[in-house]
């Protein structure tokens, strides 16, 4: 029943723990001793392989601490995306260790990373923006289910990536739970983040906002974000939100010792390019395709 659980209801071993009135440590024992007795048997299947060349080559060009170029095993959207998410989660399992401080962005490809983590030394995980989009891919979600492999606390951020002026975002940010998480993204040693496109499917903050106000910082040379912070085709920045945006600030995430963007899909080329000539980011996991798109 606790292996049913586990593997095929996708219930997390403290969801578990509490249901059976055992202790998490009792239940990980129970799903390893299921899969030595081959109750349990796991496939796995190699989502894609490392270019190195590109992954070389877009090191250089950028000045890269890490950079993945992924090719996936075939042209499918939903391959490129699990090819990446593999390769991001074995880059995180390679560099953490103990004690450093995971911080999470949002994402739906950032999503799919949990499945692929075996292994972390214990470290906390801090929400680096707020909330956007469906439960199943924002960056609370994702910042539990880190920490629960961990064994670390976890800091979520319990408000929304956008607020309507800056007055909401200032009180907002005075409540206590937000203080606390937010004093923690100080001390995040690696953060994970995600590239957006300025568009509705491809963007965490463009859905966030009126449609005029999206069309307008279009308008204003807005092509791309991460962690909510827009940049125009050069990488400059444009801080017409910044005073309504719920999430870590500029100075903060620029002064992290790794912070690793995750991109897949053909329309975040451009939005790709962006970020990395911003200098936000030390390293990048993306597929072959926009690897090659921009390096010419």
């Amino acid at each position: 029943m606790i292996a049913r659980r586990y593997y095929l209801e996708g219930r997390t071993r403290v969801e578990i723990a509490e249901e059976f009135g055992l202790s998490r440590f009792k239940v990980a024992r129970m799903l390893e001793e299921a899969l030595e007795t081959g109750m349990v048997e796991i496939t796995v299947h190699d989502p894609g392989a490392l270019d190195l060349e590109l992954s070389t080559a877009l090191q250089r060009k950028y000045s890269l601490r890490h950079a993945y170029a992924v090719a996936a095993m075939s042209t499918n959207a939903a391959d490129k995306v699990e090819a990446v998410a593999k390769a991001m989660a074995d880059l995180l399992q390679s560099i953490v260790r103990d004690h450093d401080v995971i911080g999470v962005d949002s994402g739906r490809t950032m999503t799919h990373i949990a499945p692929y983590l075996r292994s972390l030394p214990r470290c906390d995980v801090v929400q680096l923006t707020g909330l956007a989009g469906a439960i199943s891919y924002n960056g609370a979600d994702l910042t539990r289910r880190i920490s629960e492999i961990t064994g670390g606390t976890s800091w979520p951020l319990y408000a929304p990536l956008v607020v309507s002026d800056a007055r909401t975002a200032k009180s907002l940010a005075s409540s206590q739970q937000i203080q606390a998480t937010c004093a923690q993204h100080a001390n995040v040693t690696c953060a994970l983040v995600s590239v957006g496109a300025w568009g509705p499917d491809t963007s965490q903050v463009y859905p966030s906002l009126p449609l005029a106000e999206a069309t307008g910082l279009q308008a204003a040379g807005v092509c791309a974000e991460t962690c909510a912070l827009l940049l125009d085709a050069e990488g400059n920045r444009i801080g017409d939100l910044d005073g309504r945006r719920m999430g870590i600030s500029e100075e903060t995430l620029r002064a992290i010792p790794t912070v690793i963007a995750l991109s897949t899909g053909s329309a975040k080329i451009e939005a790709t390019r962006a970020v990395l000539k911003s200098g936000l980011i030390s390293g990048l996991v993306t597929d072959t395709e926009i690897a090659a798109a921009i390096l010419t």
